[in-house]
């Protein structure tokens, strides 16, 4: 497999290999009850394309370095010597200099959860 394999990432490395061809996967439900009419009551199953598990699992282990260098200094969700409550003390921080300065400010909270946690559910059953 190695023969297939190292060509492959040289390939994905100048930015030739066609990543369509690998990156899919076969999602499955599988009811947990018998007779189950809610999505609740399933049970999502994936497989994934091997290759393309294995290129996830290389990137996975070799861009957090790069990644501390490169991130912005305040994208705090996703590198690892970082914590996602540093982003929660830091606007603590400028909203309490705000108010002690007396200055006029606005803080805009968006929702992310929304954004991730929306489905099609109709689509799936």
């Amino acid at each position: 497999m190695k023969g297939v394999i190292v060509p492959m990432f040289h390939e994905f490395y100048i930015g030739t290999l066609d990543m369509r061809r690998l990156n899919f996967d076969i999602i499955t439900l599988i009811p947990k009850v018998v007779g189950a009419t809610n999505i609740r009551q399933f049970r999502l199953i994936i497989v994934s394309n091997v290759i393309q598990r294995l290129f996830s699992k290389v990137c996975a282990v070799r861009l957090p370095p790069v990644m501390e260098q490169t991130a912005h200094q305040y994208q705090f969700a996703f590198p690892k010597v970082r914590h996602i409550h540093n982003g929660i003390l830091a606007l603590h921080e400028i909203v309490h200099e705000v108010k002690s300065q007396h200055q006029r400010g606005v803080f805009l909270k968006l929702d992310f959860q929304k954004v991730y946690d929306r489905l099609d559910w109709s689509f799936l059953r």
